[in-house]
């Protein structure tokens, strides 16, 4: 079927709020994150382009989560401004369906499925493990995580240290002592008063310590001959402590895509828990054709009465997503505890859920005009409305009260 005008004017109207919420969406949690990232590198130091690395390996993680909330949102808030002006009116007038007008925004919706799929299911579980393997780079190249005070450690190119004390989240040192052998096989043993950890370079994980005020002993081993040389300021290379290779991608179920995990739950992998298994796999599922019934909530949030207030429609529609995406989650952590089974706390969320918005969808098309939520928006707005009665009748009292 080919596209009319009026369907590429209705993509037109959701995908411009739905690019807005994706980008909103986006910028917030990456943002978040940078944040304490930022934090986490300021205590324990690396280079910048780790930071980049990871966030880049974030984005597919936030993506699933922004993707389904900007298509409601692109829905609702293209529905609610059809319906404010009358424009959707117009085109119910004109012979055309709630449900026609659907068509391409369920082919988008599609899209956004099929994305989906790639992104929960193939490349989350990539990045994730990619982002947890920077994550242990960084914590385990940490000078403050492989040295302690007062101890000797050994694993920084062969180097013997031994620090009196550690500041400034392991930048600033005092009472130094270091021993090495140099290339010549002499015994290197180095003592100074402070000291200074800094990156070699600015995209680098070696580290440099810059020692001030003290003193360099040279001595061969089996002779008697030494030369020891004072210095102000010496530039100490240090390779970073020695890293063990992160665990292998797959050890954790959220690590596995959906083939490898269906491939693992019937091969009956003995690394993993089967519960684990089947909590991921159908957590996954359940996520990803949510998505389809998205918009048959949203449309009918959007053509509501004008009586109701649109933040109102907006705070119910997203209070329900949450609280929906929260039944899943608990769901998926009760399958992974063997406390239910996927079909009760998974599978049964999801077939009322899209019982209930198909059914929400049905009675919009069917009845122009009519309003399904009218009871629940006038309860709410009752509600609220007594609530404000109520505490402003207690003000003024309490004023009184303060003044006498």
């Amino acid at each position: 079927m080919t596209l009319s005008r009026i369907d590429f004017y209705l993509l037109k109207r959701v995908s411009l709020p739905l690019l807005a919420a994706v980008g909103i969406a986006m910028a917030a949690l990456l943002l978040e994150r940078l944040i304490r990232l930022l934090d986490l590198f300021a205590n324990r130091g690396g280079p910048l382009d780790i930071i980049i690395r990871m966030l880049a390996n974030l984005v597919p993680h936030y993506l699933g989560i922004a993707l389904p909330a900007a298509l409601f949102v692109g829905v609702l808030f293209a529905s609610m401004r059809l319906s404010s002006d009358s424009e959707l009116d117009a085109m119910r007038a004109s012979g055309l369906s709630l449900r026609r007008l659907m068509v391409p925004i369920m082919g988008l919706t599609i899209v956004l499925v099929i994305a989906s799929t790639y992104i929960m299911g193939f490349l989350q579980p990539h990045t994730r493990w990619a982002y947890r393997g920077l994550v242990h780079l960084v914590v385990e190249t940490a000078w403050d995580s492989a040295i302690e005070r007062g101890a000797f450690f050994s694993g920084f190119g062969g180097k013997t240290i031994l620090i009196g004390d550690i500041s400034d989240g392991g930048r600033v040192l005092s009472q130094v002592f270091v021993k090495e052998k140099d290339d010549q096989g002499r015994d290197v043993i180095i003592t100074a008063e402070s000291g200074q950890l800094t990156r070699a370079g600015s995209g680098s994980l070696q580290l440099l310590l810059t020692l001030r005020n003290g003193t360099r002993l040279e001595s061969m081993p089996g002779t008697t001959n030494a030369r020891s040389v004072e210095f102000t300021v010496l530039e100490l290379p240090m390779e970073s402590a020695v890293v063990e290779p992160f665990r292998s991608r797959g050890e954790k179920e959220s690590e596995l895509d959906l083939v490898e995990l269906v491939e693992a739950y019937f091969a009956k992998s003995p690394e993993h828990d089967l519960e684990d298994l089947q909590a991921e796999i159908n957590s996954r599922l359940v996520r990803i054709l949510s998505i389809l019934f998205l918009p048959l909530l949203a449309m009918p949030l959007g053509v509501s009465s004008r009586r109701t207030s649109k933040s109102l429609r907006v705070t119910f529609g997203a209070l329900f997503l949450v609280g929906y995406f929260q039944i899943l989650q608990f769901g998926h952590d009760a399958v992974g505890e063997q406390l239910a089974g996927p079909f009760l706390v998974l599978w049964v969320p999801f077939l009322v859920f899209a019982i209930s918005t198909t059914w929400l969808f049905h009675m919009t098309n069917g009845r122009p005009g009519a309003d399904p939520l009218a009871h629940v928006f006038d309860a709410v707005g009752d509600a609220s409305r007594w609530a404000t009665a109520m505490v402003s009748k207690r003000l003024p009292r309490r004023k009184a009260e303060a003044s006498s």
